[in-house]
């Protein structure tokens, strides 16, 4: 593939890969948020150990998803086989080959030099021992890199960009968000993993069957004015049958995948179906399986009806899966009756806006205990009317006007991304809170750029410092030889270096 051909800052990832293998590491971790292309990325790192005959291996999390990269690889004209039972395109003799975990952890197979683990927030451990292996360079890709032990396998971490950001281009589109009427989960068994029991999850689900089905109705004809085509995350297997016979009794053809398929064929014409423009099919649904790596882009509708405790990453991974950007497709609506938009918009705020720089960081955001919002805290979220989570008088969504006295948080319209939950700007990553501290680093970090030469590196000090909180520092450029800069702030400045250096080249050109 192209280098010329990626995005600028896929280009920087490229590059950052690269760096971080010069600097020592062998087990690196790209942080990119649905929709940045971390496939396309990886189709470039294929693409040039193609070249180089490599043996390599793109490492699925599911067997569903082997054929979709596959197609990836060949759009881009990246020649590769199929480790799997019976594949068509079983060919051993190519050094790209892709292969699901599930496949790896059950198959006695040779070690490639390169290793890419997709969705590898996942943890499998045949994967993990793989990566134990110093002989195999390994890209981790994630979306959510917030599961315990991930610190123990990466020792770099390249973000490539931000959800908000990718917003602002035009990549993704802003979300409508609703909370509608939510499963109650008061007094709800938990689990060993901290999350609800799916018996209780089911049992309770299914009394607001059909509220899902009426709230999706009422919002589809009021956005769109008609079905369009939408992604349902249902609380378990005998929920999203119900909510399918719900469906299909008025009328819209909703189609469950789950393990009851029973084999890959009916799965894979199912969502081939759904991906079509005019496809009979209106809504899937799925506990998880397509809430990670399903990439149709003209879905317009999510609803959630999956409650998380704990699960940061499951809640946003679902989210991703409607914010993708199609000819025609300004924003699209997620209908929230999982209680799950209020349960973590302090937390998505801060992932959607800075990204994850450390994966320690990620593991304590995943690992959190979060409180019930309390019902005065639900209803000063939301409009009493429809639902629409906003902060303004007048609910942007239907016209009502708040009765109680206005709230001084604010929020653009649509953009669930937005919404200030305390009255400012979502907070920085730990290792920007204290300036004083980073500025020392930043002015350590250019005496070394810049050899000693003072002027120099007091210049590249101001200019790197400005962009990073967009304002001058308070103290003058000064060498504090107690302060050893992090990881974090070298790599934000290795970063901003690259960036640079492609927007002088495309000038140039």
């Amino acid at each position: 593939m192209d280098f010329e051909k990626l995005r600028d800052y896929q280009k920087s990832c490229v590059d950052e890969l690269r760096e971080g293998v010069r600097n020592g590491h062998r087990s690196q971790v790209l942080v990119a948020p649905t929709g940045a292309g971390k496939t396309v990325i990886a189709a470039h790192l294929l693409g040039e150990a193609y070249q180089k005959q490599s043996r390599s291996y793109f490492v699925c999390d599911r067997v569903s998803l082997v054929d979709q990269t596959s197609a990836t690889l060949d759009r881009y004209g990246i020649q590769h086989g199929v480790i799997q039972a019976n594949h068509w395109r079983y060919r051993p003799w190519e050094p790209i080959q892709v292969i699901s975990a599930q496949t790896l952890a059950r198959r006695n197979i040779d070690a490639p030099k390169l290793l890419i683990w997709d969705e590898s927030h996942t943890m499998y451990k045949t994967v993990i021992d793989y990566c134990k292996d110093d002989a195999i360079k390994v890209i981790g890709l994630t979306a959510t890199p917030f599961t315990k032990g991930m610190g123990e396998i990466f020792t770099n971490v390249v973000n490539s960009t931000t959800t908000n950001k990718l917003i602002d281009q035009g990549w993704l589109v802003p979300l409508k968000p609703y909370a509608a009427k939510e499963i109650d989960m008061t007094g709800a068994k938990v689990k060993f993993t901290g999350e609800w029991d799916e018996q209780e999850i089911e049992k309770r689900g299914l009394k607001i069957v059909g509220d899902i089905v009426a709230e999706w109705e009422e919002k589809t004809f009021a956005h769109f004015n008609k079905p369009e085509k939408t992604i349902v995350f249902s609380a378990t297997v005998a929920h999203g049958d119900e909510l399918c016979r719900m469906f299909q009794a008025r009328g819209y053809n909703f189609q469950q995948i789950s393990y009851k398929d029973g084999n890959n064929d009916r799965r894979r014409a199912l969502i081939e179906e759904f991906r079509r423009p005019d496809s009979e099919i209106v809504g899937l649904v799925s506990c998880e399986a397509l809430a990670k790596g399903f990439d149709v882009t003209d879905i317009k509708i999510g609803i959630g009806a999956r409650p998380y405790r704990k699960s940061l990453s499951g809640h946003i991974q679902q989210l991703g899966r409607v914010m993708r950007s199609h000819p025609g497709k300004d924003f699209a609506v997620w209908l929230d009756h999982g209680g799950n938009l209020l349960r973590f918009m302090e937390d998505t705020q801060d992932v959607f806006e800075y990204g994850v720089k450390e994966l320690k960081e990620g593991a304590e955001l995943d690992a959190k205990k979060r409180a019930e919002k309390t019902e005065k805290e639900k209803k000063d979220r939301k409009c009493h009317a429809c639902g629409f989570v906003h902060f303004k008088k007048v609910c942007p969504a239907c016209g009502a006007e708040r009765n109680e006295r206005q709230t001084t948080i604010d929020t653009a319209t649509g953009k669930m991304l937005e919404v200030d939950m305390r009255g400012k700007k979502p907070k920085k990553p730990q290792w920007m809170q204290d300036k004083a501290k980073v500025w020392k680093e930043v002015c350590h970090i250019a005496n070394d750029i810049k050899n000693g030469r003072r002027f120099e590196a007091e210049k590249f000090a101001l200019a790197q410092y400005r962009q990073l909180y967009g304002v001058w520092p308070q103290t003058t450029y000064h060498i504090d030889n107690n302060v050893v800069p992090t990881m974090e702030v070298r790599n934000q400045i290795r970063r901003n270096i690259i960036a640079y250096r492609h927007r002088m080249t495309k000038r140039a050109a």
